[in-house]
């Protein structure tokens, strides 16, 4: 069972994204679940030369309650996510690029496993 982010963190997430499940040839394998450790990347950077970042995805429901089952591709096709910045040191980074609208990628290196789309700005925006 996954606990939720919030319980541990004593905050709510960072923002809010819609995802789709999108993944490339090399990732083809892959089972997308509750609790993976996907990076963030921005639309239009280059993972090689501007790199990617520790923001995690936390899968919700269509109620907005955390999913609790972390079973091996279990991740529905489309939902939504809250986001989680795990450095401190990064977060006025974000919070400057960060607006609703942005679109990235959930990344495993450089090889994309969904498509995303920031619909709420949460714990971020403070």
């Amino acid at each position: 069972m996954h606990s939720p982010y919030e319980d541990d963190q004593n905050r709510q997430p960072d923002f809010v994204v819609e995802y789709e499940i999108d993944l490339c040839d090399e990732m083809k394998n892959a089972k997308p679940h509750q609790g993976m450790r996907t990076d963030f990347l921005y639309d239009g950077d280059d993972p090689q030369l501007d790199g990617v970042y520790m923001i995690w995805p936390e899968l919700v429901d269509e109620n907005g309650q955390v999913i609790e089952d972390k079973t091996l591709g279990s991740a529905p096709h489309k939902g939504r996510a809250n986001m989680w910045i795990l450095s401190e040191e990064m977060r006025e980074f974000h919070r400057k690029r960060i607006k609703v609208g942005t679109k990235g990628y959930w990344v495993r290196g450089p090889f994309k496993v969904a498509n995303v789309t920031v619909i709420k700005l949460g714990a971020l925006s403070c």
